[in-house]
């Protein structure tokens, strides 16, 4: 509150003496601010603060300002009568008021900053002192102490404790000194305060009061430091326990999975976390003991223990034993190793609950496996020797094996394999019995023509009969290499099995675009086909495992099985079958592709579809195809005989009677 009021003794320079005038034009404020004063024009020296703006078409808008100083011409009687005086010195407001009665009252203008009371009342923006001082309040803004504030901050595990300050400067205000007018505007000016500033020996005080003994560092502190407005350093560090190597175990059998590139354009997570077999005496897991590690040492001096090894137990359960130092886990038996519930385990039959997808990855072993769900898209289920069933579908996935295959439901867009070798063995000896067919033809055409012009050059003659009569030869000899390729290309085993058909097929190539042919006369013509004859007696004399397919459905897929495939659903579209002794599909229709059986019956409900879709039934050697309705566009072959349908037709039987192809509708013969 500022409520001192003093008379104004000596002579007040009449420079002092000033009022604000305002109006629209400048001719206006100079008026208004001489009524202020009570002088004449020419007693006032005028200064233009403000000029009014220009608006728009040139007129002028705004306010004018301009100050009016009384000239030095008058006494101080004849000012102070006319009008009060208010000025601020040294922060506080002193006051004259007006010698007359009519005089002008001083006016204090102010900001939103200051809140002023006059006589009790809150104003705002300006008052006019018509009662004096006495009744005015003028409440500056609130000061504030300069504070510093420094405390040790340590870390949950006591390691590392760090120095952390702050300093908070003060401010306090005061009015701004003003010298004598009739309009005063209030100003404030801020004082800042400075904080102390932290010192070392503080710094010291504190890290003794906190106790703090181990690994201090406050040899780097400096005055300049930590005169910062705000900051932190570590002051102690302590030691953490180290070294420690917790007991673990190695399951190498699941190391054994293929490497992941993770910048590979696409990853094969069925083959990454694929489940293998294993074989007896194989290493399944290693446990390392672990290692207890250096104890450490808190910024207090206190120790800090290294952390206890964890308990880690190697069990195992059938199929597995423990080496003698109890570290390794050894296969007793061949068959899929698995952990279950932490027990190690080899069995030769693999019980799957669920699926098999991209969350098991690929299954491959020596036993029987089954599989409680379906097999999904990309998935790949193996065994060289044992049975695999799926209570559920395959969809999208390969199921192989060198024994049988059961799927209780669908097969949609996916490859079934049983009989391993055996498989291979009819789809070769197909093609050899092709070629040998057409190389005996050959022959037989070669010797026709020679013996009647016998000055025709071998490998024109040879080319032309291919080229004319035998085209389909070269076809059939580069199908029989690509399907060795595959077998190279698979197991070692069955590249070893058709080493001898691999070296008889290179003299097989008789056509290899303009070049000359391999075979140079009849003499090599003849061998050839003998040889080939050779290949196809070794196959025959061959014992095959007659593996078994049965499946409930089967739609755009491929079923191979060296026995019998059996579906036991309504359909069978657009496949291929190749089977060694057998196909039935009593209850369904077998539609579009082909089912090939080396030898035994075709049995279908129907065969092919009524818009005509082109559906083939062959029997390799000797059986029968039975159909209760064949459509048109069907054919059926039995040896290299063959009957093409062109019209609905029932109860087809078709075999070979007199080595001639017979085809039977009811009892009625339609062809042979």
């Amino acid at each position: 509150m500022y409520l001192q009021e003093d008379s104004v003794e000596g002579v007040i320079a009449l420079a002092h003496t000033q009022v604000l005038g305002e109006g629209k034009t400048i001719e206006e404020a100079i008026n208004n601010g001489l009524a202020k004063l009570q002088v004449e024009r020419e007693h006032v020296n005028i200064e233009i603060v403000e000029e009014p703006s220009k608006g728009f078409f040139g007129r002028k808008s705004g306010r004018a300002a301009v100050r009016l100083t009384l000239k030095q011409t008058r006494n101080v009687q004849e000012q102070t009568s006319s009008f009060g005086l208010v000025s601020v010195k040294h922060g506080k407001l002193e006051y004259v008021p007006p010698q007359e009665t009519s005089g002008v009252v001083p006016t204090i203008r102010f900001g939103s900053e200051l809140q002023v009371l006059y006589t009790g009342e809150l104003v705002e923006k300006e008052v006019k002192l018509t009662k004096g001082l006495e009744p005015l309040e003028i409440i500056l803004p609130a000061s504030s102490e300069p504070e510093l504030h420094y405390e040790i901050v340590v870390d949950a595990k006591k390691t590392k404790a760090q120095l952390v300050w702050k300093r908070t400067p003060g401010v306090n205000h005061s009015l701004a000194d003003h010298s004598p007018t009739n309009q005063l505007q209030l100003s404030i000016i801020k004082h800042v305060l400075d904080a102390p500033a932290l010192e070392l020996k503080d710094v010291q005080h504190l890290i003794q009061i906190e106790g703090l003994k181990y690994g201090l560092q406050i040899d780097g502190l400096t005055k300049e430091t930590l005169s910062t407005s705000q900051g932190s350093c570590i002051v102690a560090l302590g030691e953490e326990p180290t070294g420690t190597r917790h007991p673990s175990i190695t399951y190498v059998f699941q190391e054994d999975a293929a490497v992941v590139d993770d910048d590979a354009l696409r990853i094969d997570h069925y083959a990454v976390h694929g489940t293998e077999g294993v074989h007896e005496g194989a290493i399944l897991a290693v446990k390392d003991p672990g290692e207890p590690g250096k104890p450490g040492m808190d910024v207090y001096g206190d120790p800090i223990p290294g952390e206890p090894l964890r308990k880690v137990e190697l069990a195992v359960g059938e199929g597995v034993r423990l080496s003698d130092d109890g570290l390794q886990a050894i296969a007793t038996t061949s068959g899929l190793p698995s952990v279950q519930s932490g027990v190690l385990r080899v069995t030769n039959v693999f019980e799957l609950p669920g699926d098999a997808d991209v969350s098991t990855g690929n299954i491959t072993m020596d036993g029987d496996i089954i599989i409680k769900g379906n097999v999904m898209e990309n998935v790949k289920v193996q065994s060289n020797t044992g049975v695999i069933v799926v209570n559920g579908l395959v969809s999208g996935g390969t199921v192989r094996t060198g024994g049988s295959i059961t799927v209780l439901k669908n097969v949609l867009r996916s490859q079934l394999y049983a009989g391993g070798i055996s498989v291979t063995q009819i789809r070769v000896l197909n093609l050899l019995k092709k070629i040998a067919n057409q190389l005996e033809a050959l022959e037989v055409a070669y010797d026709a023509i020679v013996s009647q012009a016998d000055n025709i050059p071998f490998e024109n003659l040879i080319r032309h009969l291919i080229e004319l009569k035998f085209s389909g030869l070269p076809k059939d000899i580069k199908e029989l290499s690509d399907e060795l390729d595959q077998i190279a290309q698979g197991s070692a085993n069955e590249a070893q099995e058709f080493a001898g058909l691999s070296e008889t097929l290179e003299h097989c190539l008789l056509i290899r675009g303009p070049g000359p042919l391999k075979i140079t006369d009849v003499k090599e013509l003849r061998e050839l086909r003998q040889s080939v004859g050779e290949r196809i007696k070794e196959f025959e004399s061959q014992t095959t495992v007659e593996s078994d397919v049965k499946l409930g459905y089967l739609q755009n897929s491929r079923v191979e099985a060296s026995g019998s495939v059996e579906v036991s659903g309504k359909g069978c579209f657009y496949s291929t079958v190749l089977a060694g002794n057998g196909f039935k599909i009593a209850n369904g229709v077998f539609r579009g592709g082909q089912v090939t059986v080396n030898a035994g019956a075709i049995t279908a409900k129907e065969l092919g579809g009524p818009k005509g879709i082109a559906t083939t039934a062959q029997v390799l050697t000797t059986g029968r195809i039975t159909s209760s309705l064949v459509h048109p566009n069907v054919t059926v072959i039995i040896g290299s005989q063959s009957y093409k349908f062109d019209e609905t037709t029932s109860l087809v039987k078709v075999f070979l009677q007199d080595n001639l192809l017979t085809v039977y509708s009811g009892s009625n013969k339609i062809h042979g």
